[in-house]
C-alpha cells in the first residue's frame, strides 16, 4: 500500500467509528498544499444539469472551479465524489465571499475544515479578492470501506487561481505554497447518519514528490 494513502485510510477508519456511534466531527491542523494536472477525463461533472446532492454555487465569471472528471455511476463512489466537489466548491465560495457564506461548514470537518479556515483567514485579514481558475482532474475513488467511508483522490492545479489586491488589481502572492502548485489531494469521505456524505480529512502531495502524485505533474 502506498504510504501516502495511509493517512486517508486511517481517517476513513475514524469516520466509520463515528458513524457507528454518533455524528460527531474531528479536528486537526493542516499546512496548506495544493493542486494538479490537466488530463481531461470524459464529460465534466459540473454540468448545468442538476445532480442529486451536488450543490451549485454562483461564482462570478472571473472565478472558475473546474472538475474535469465525470461522476461515477455507482454508489458509494458517486456520493463520495459529490461530497468532494461540494467541499471544494463551498470552500472557494466562502473565500470569494470572505466568509459571509458559511455553507462550507456543512460539507467538511476535521483538518479539511481547518484548511478551509486557514485560507479564508488569510483572505479576510488582507481583504483580498479571489480571481482565476483552479482545475481538479483525474478524480477517482480508489478505496471504499463498509459502504460508509471512502478515499477520494484528485489532481489539483491551482496555478491559475490568484489572491488579488482589489485596490490595485495586482497579485498579492500565492494562495498556497508554490511547491504545491501541482499536487494530488487525498481526501477521506464519510457518510453521516442522515445519509449525506462529507469530507473529514485531507492531505496534499506535491506532484514533484513522485509516487501516485507524480501523475499530477
Amino acid at each position: 500500500m502506498d504510504k501516502r494513502l495511509a493517512g486517508a485510510i486511517l481517517a476513513v477508519a475514524a469516520v466509520l467509528g463515528l458513524t457507528a456511534c454518533s455524528s460527531g466531527t474531528a479536528a486537526s491542523s493542516f499546512v496548506p498544499a495544493a493542486p494538479a494536472s490537466t488530463t481531461v477525463s470524459a464529460t465534466p461533472s459540473s454540468t448545468p444539469t442538476a445532480v442529486a446532492g451536488l450543490r451549485s454555487f454562483s461564482f462570478p465569471s472571473d472565478i472558475q472551479v473546474e472538475f474535469q472528471t465525470s461522476l461515477p455511476a455507482s454508489e458509494p463512489q458517486r456520493s463520495a465524489m459529490i461530497a468532494y466537489e461540494n467541499y471544494v466548491d463551498s470552500m472557494w465560495y466562502a473565500v470569494y465571499t470572505l466568509g459571509s457564506n458559511k455553507v462550507y461548514t456543512t460539507y467538511i470537518s476535521g483538518n479539511a475544515l481547518t484548511f478551509a479556515k486557514q485560507i479564508l483567514g488569510e483572505f479576510k485579514a488582507g481583504h483580498y479578492a479571489l480571481r482565476g481558475t483552479v482545475v481538479y482532474s483525474d478524480i477517482s475513488v480508489p478505496n471504499v470501506y463498509s459502504g460508509s467511508g471512502a478515499v477520494v483522490e484528485s489532481c489539483v492545479n491551482i496555478s491559475g487561481l490568484h489572491m488579488v489586491d482589489p485596490s490595485t488589481g495586482q497579485s498579492a502572492g500565492n494562495i498556497l505554497n508554490s511547491k504545491y502548485t501541482n499536487s494530488q489531494e487525498q481526501a477521506a469521505a464519510g457518510k453521516k447518519k442522515s445519509g449525506t456524505w462529507w469530507i473529514v480529512h485531507t492531505d496534499f502531495y506535491s506532484a514533484a514528490s513522485g509516487g501516485t502524485a507524480g501523475m499530477c505533474a
